[in-house]
């Protein structure tokens, strides 16, 4: 196997690894969405009792660095169509 194709297989095993990190990002913020329904339910008239201050922080920062991963896989596959 020539350099050229080791490079190219290993930018194709970042790039799987970037996706699944993508996909565990959005379950994350998906069970994210239902806890925070969930704790809503236990005190519907007073929410701010019961949800965590936080939780719009995590959320905030899951989609952060949901949208940086997405950009790195975009730059790595440019980059391993441009070899």
């Amino acid at each position: 196997m020539s350099a050229l194709e080791e490079l190219q297989q290993a930018l194709r095993t970042v790039s799987d690894h970037l996706e699944q990190a993508q996909r565990q990002l959005v379950t994350s913020r998906t069970a994210l969405h239902q806890a925070e329904g969930a704790l809503r339910g236990l005190d519907p008239d007073n929410p701010e009792t019961v949800v965590p201050r936080g939780m719009h922080r995590a959320d905030d920062q899951i989609e952060h660095v949901l949208s940086t991963v997405e950009h790195v896989d975009e730059a790595v596959r440019r980059f391993a169509t441009g070899l």
